[in-house]
Formats: structure tokens, C-alpha cells, sequence
């Protein structure tokens, strides 16, 4: 008797050829070009940068699957395409944050720096009007004295603003009260405004030794009947803002 020999395979039916072929697409991939469109929200707020951030981790996790299953599993270009999206969308909200946030502070830094110096000259009137918002604030010296002299509101609010701790000892000491700013104290974004406290320290009595903190409040709005951002001077204070530390 011959040795046994071994059976090849049976032929596949020209029905069943497809399906021999056949790798299931990884759902992973799929999610990961979903994730890296939804991505795009970074640019409306950093505080979705959640979104890209978990678009790359979900594509690198497809990629990785897809990469292991020994050819069981398809998906590579959607899953390449999110992590791309992410990626893109990632760094370009963020730049987009970075260039405005710098943009913001340094125009903050601007207002401030003025209203500091108008205090320093003794141009009380004149910091005052950085109280109020550009469009209605007066600028013509004629014009800002009149509005005191005839608003007794006003000039209870001037009078009330130039006893306040900080702004009495700016004006009477001048620029000998030696200003430095510190840093930028906070930051907050709030729809179409943004508040910023900008910290600052001065001499209150010409001994180094004994510099007191200042902290000036800055607000910036978007006003729709200009369609311009408008900026006031909201609080000046000697006391550090709840939960700030002070100025050494």
C-alpha cells in the first residue's frame, strides 16, 4: 500500500474568493477622522483642546491595532487622516490662542501704563475718564473740567476715586512713587469680554524696602453699535484680588 499522502485543500467556490479577502475596517479609524473634523472647535475656545488632544490618542491607538493585527484589520488612511486633522487643528488653535492672548496683554499693559502715568502727572480728571468706556469718554481738557464743575455725581465719584488707597498716594508722590508692573495677575475670557488684572508695585513712603503692591483692572468689550473692542479702566486697588498672593 502506497504512503498516505496529504490532501490538499479543497478549491474555493468562485462564490466564497471575495470573502477570502475580506478585512474588517477598524472602528477605531473611523472615530479618529470623526474626532480630528470635531477638532476644528479648538478655534472657537482652547478650553475644547480636549477634543484634538484625544483625536491624535485615538488615531495613534487605530494606527497601532491596525499595525498588529496581522493584516486582519483595514482603516489605515481614515485613521492617518484623523490623526492629520488633530495634529493641524491642534496647533493652529493654540498658535491662534498664544497670538491673541499676547495681543491682548501687551494692549492691556498700554491702558494701564497711561492711566498709571496720568495719576503720577496729577491729571486725577483725565485717569478718571479711563473709568468709562472710549466712545463715551471725554478727552478735550475744556470739556472734562466743565463736566466736573457741572456734574455733582461726577465729582463725587473723582473725589470718592482720588482718596482711594493707591490712587491718593500716585498723586501725591508723583513719579517719585517709582511704578514697576510685575506681571499680568489673571486672565479671564467670558464671551465677547475679557478681564485682566495686571500687578504692579510702588514706593509709598521713598523706602525700597517697603514697596506696597497695586493691582489695576482692565476690561475689554466688544461693543456692537461700533463694532469695535472697548477699554476701561474697571478697579485699582492696593490689595491683591481673592485668591492672589501679593506683590513682594
Amino acid at each position: 500500500m502506497s504512503a498516505s499522502t496529504v490532501s490538499k485543500p479543497p478549491a474555493l467556490r468562485s462564490d466564497e474568493q471575495p470573502l477570502a479577502g475580506y478585512r474588517s475596517v477598524s472602528p477605531l479609524s473611523i472615530l479618529a477622522v470623526f474626532m480630528g473634523l470635531a477638532s476644528a472647535l479648538i478655534l472657537t475656545t482652547p478650553l475644547l483642546v480636549v477634543v484634538p488632544v484625544a483625536g491624535i490618542a485615538v488615531a495613534t491607538v487605530a494606527l497601532r491595532a491596525i499595525a498588529v493585527s496581522g493584516g486582519q484589520l483595514a482603516g489605515r488612511a481614515p485613521a492617518l487622516c484623523g490623526l492629520c486633522l488633530a495634529t493641524f487643528f491642534l496647533g493652529l488653535g493654540m498658535s491662534q490662542h498664544l497670538a491673541r492672548q499676547t495681543v491682548l496683554e501687551q494692549r492691556a499693559r498700554e491702558m494701564s501704563d497711561v492711566f498709571l502715568d496720568l495719576l503720577m502727572e496729577g491729571k486725577s480728571k483725565e485717569a478718571h475718564q479711563f473709568r468709562q468706556p472710549a466712545s463715551v469718554r471725554i478727552i478735550a481738557p475744556e470739556a472734562i473740567a466743565e463736566h466736573y464743575e457741572k456734574n455733582a455725581e461726577a465729582a463725587k465719584e473723582l473725589q470718592s476715586f482720588v482718596s482711594s488707597p493707591g490712587v491718593k498716594d500716585l498723586i501725591v508722590r508723583g513719579h517719585e512713587a517709582d511704578v514697576r508692573f510685575e506681571t499680568i495677575a489673571s486672565t479671564l475670557h467670558d464671551g465677547q469680554s475679557d478681564m485682566l488684572v495686571l500687578a504692579y508695585s510702588y514706593s509709598p513712603s521713598g523706602s525700597e524696602s517697603k514697596r506696597q503692591g497695586l493691582w489695576v483692572h482692565i476690561n475689554r468689550k466688544f461693543d456692537e453699535a461700533t463694532k469695535r473692542p472697548q477699554w476701561d479702566v474697571s478697579g485699582i486697588t492696593t490689595s491683591p484680588p481673592p485668591g492672589m498672593a501679593a506683590t513682594e
